[in-house]
């Protein structure tokens, strides 16, 4: 069995709409279009940004 947690959450309106209808585009529950987001969100940070691996600092280009 998967542990979860539950939380409230305050969103506006226009946001509420935005993962209704992404939600329905995917087939999913509201909640489980959250999740997939968040997961998506998750996956990008841990991954090493392509050709910037052995840099100690990006954003110097000299």
């Amino acid at each position: 069995m998967k542990s979860t947690a539950t939380l409230t959450l305050r969103l506006d309106r226009h946001l509420l709409d935005y993962i209704r209808e992404r939600a329905n585009r995917h087939d999913r529950s509201m909640n489980g279009e959250v999740q997939a987001v968040f997961r998506e969100m998750e996956a990008k940070e841990k991954a090493p940004e392509q050709g910037l691996e052995n840099r100690s600092d990006a954003s110097d280009s000299e």
